[in-house]
């Protein structure tokens, strides 16, 4: 009686055991499901009316792509990512047509499946029209002239996102050239324009970059000197 009783209960819990197992096997068959990586180090680079986001990749082979978010996820961007194996990739992508303002984007990883990664949050900077109108161009204080030369003296109080002045003149022979006034000349605050037409009116313009990881240059009005 008792060998009738332990194959009966072994039966039992047999079948309990398939019937589990029945219900389970589809997430069995499928497996454990593998996220990508985060993007990591993600930084952020202000430009005219755009951005740029940076992050690294490190050799995880499952990622394909990335997904950027941003006005509260009702615009997003999609990038496709091709991995290095043994190799920590680094991944750009710049957001375009960005009114001025600040935001804040969220990017994920994202792998074959369309599987996402956890979040990362980063805030940015678009600059435009609101930037450019508070730049100044810097100030002619003074010129030498003499035969087909000029030497301009140049205002020295300039702000910190300062880059350069930009010249633009003819030459004797009617050939329209630039000239760069650079950070490399801010101890004598001079600039020489040889073989210069006299003759003729000189355009120039101040050049800014408003952080040191600014993916663009902003520019002044050109402003006209008259040569007297």
């Amino acid at each position: 009686m008792k060998k009738v009783l332990i194959i009966t209960l072994t039966l039992i819990a047999f079948y309990n055991c398939s019937e589990m197992n029945d219900l389970h096997q589809p997430y069995l068959d499928k497996g454990e499901t593998i996220y990508p990586a985060k993007p990591d180090s993600l930084i952020s680079f202000s430009g005219h009316n755009r951005l740029k986001l940076q992050w690294f990749v490190q050799s995880d082979l499952s990622i394909k792509g990335a997904r950027i978010f941003w006005n509260d996820k009702t615009d997003s961007l999609d990038i496709p990512i091709t991995v290095t194996p043994n190799v920590i990739d680094t991944i750009g992508a710049v957001v375009e047509n960005l009114p001025e303002g600040g935001y804040v984007f969220e990017v994920v990883n994202l792998d074959s499946y369309g599987n996402k990664s956890i979040p990362v949050v980063r805030s940015g900077k678009s600059l435009g029209d609101i930037y450019i109108s508070s730049l100044n161009n810097r100030q002619i204080l003074s010129y030498k002239t003499t035969t087909n030369n000029i030497t301009f003296t140049m205002s020295s109080s300039d702000p910190a996102d300062y880059v350069y002045s930009e010249f633009m003149y003819f030459d004797s022979n009617n050939v329209e050239r630039e000239a760069k006034l650079d950070l490399d000349n801010l101890e004598t605050i001079k600039i020489s324009l040889e073989d210069i037409d006299t003759s003729k009116n000189i355009q120039f313009r101040s050049v800014y970059q408003p952080f040191d990881n600014a993916i663009d240059l902003f520019y002044t009005q050109y402003a006209e000197f008259v040569i007297e």
